[in-house]
């Protein structure tokens, strides 16, 4: 019976340890998934948008920028957070 609760243990640590990569696994296929937006509601203003491959946008180092800011814009669920951090500032820092 103890080697049965200990299997039983190191399943559930194990399922715990995969827990992160799971959720990383999710977002990427959701980020495929999911259709890139143009312009957000809640900030009034246009999303980035992939990037047009330009080697001379590589060598001057903006090309790696705009992908960067491309996807920080076009994360899943992304209007949640913002309402989440909007709503955690004002709590926080009283506004």
């Amino acid at each position: 019976m103890r080697i049965n609760s200990k299997k039983k243990l190191a399943l559930i640590q194990n399922g715990w340890g995969m827990l992160p990569f799971l959720l990383i696994l999710a977002l990427f296929i959701l980020h495929l998934a999911l259709p890139d937006k143009t312009f957000s509601q809640e900030e009034r203003r246009y999303l980035a948008q992939w990037p047009v491959f330009d080697i001379e946008t590589v060598l001057n180092g903006s090309y790696e920028s705009k992908v960067e800011a491309y996807f920080s814009d076009q994360f899943p669920f992304r209007d949640v957070w913002v309402h989440i951090q909007e709503g955690s500032n004002q709590i926080l820092f009283d506004r």
